[in-house]
């Protein structure tokens, strides 16, 4: 099965948009516009088998091994969209964070040198790392 976009397929993109390697599994993927994240080839098909045969939901394990997933803490978990971050804890607290503006890099960047105790639902945390990222690309 070929997937296009923009009139292009897939595989053509791959060989110019930046590449991912996830160091658990080896699996590679590539981000399109700076924002989407896709796979093609082999690794798409490793990735098919490590599913089937994990039993793990693919669409949930693509997006916590390219980081659309952001576990935060025991009870805080962040979901990366192409326009914000959705951050929900499991007593119910919601709160969205535009990133829209953002790409991949910044927003992973972001990601990695979050700080895992401040208050997840707050403005001024999201917006002083959103700031700091910015200032790290």
């Amino acid at each position: 099965m070929t997937v296009w976009y923009q009139g292009v397929p897939l595989e053509e993109w791959a060989l110019t948009d930046p590449k991912y390697t996830d160091s658990e599994t080896g699996i590679s993927w590539y981000i399109r516009d700076g924002k989407y994240p896709y796979m093609v080839g082999e690794d798409a098909e490793k990735f098919r088998k490590l599913c089937e045969e994990s039993g793990e939901f693919a669409l949930k394990k693509f997006a916590e091994m390219t980081g659309l997933i952001q576990k935060l803490d025991d009870n805080t978990v962040a979901y990366v969209g192409d326009n914000g971050i959705a951050v929900k804890s499991k007593d119910g607290k919601e709160m969205f964070v535009d990133t829209s503006g953002l790409s991949y890099d910044i927003v992973m960047d972001m990601f990695r040198n979050l700080p895992r105790n401040g208050n997840f639902f707050s403005n001024k945390y999201w917006s002083d790392n959103i700031q700091k990222a910015q200032a790290r690309s």
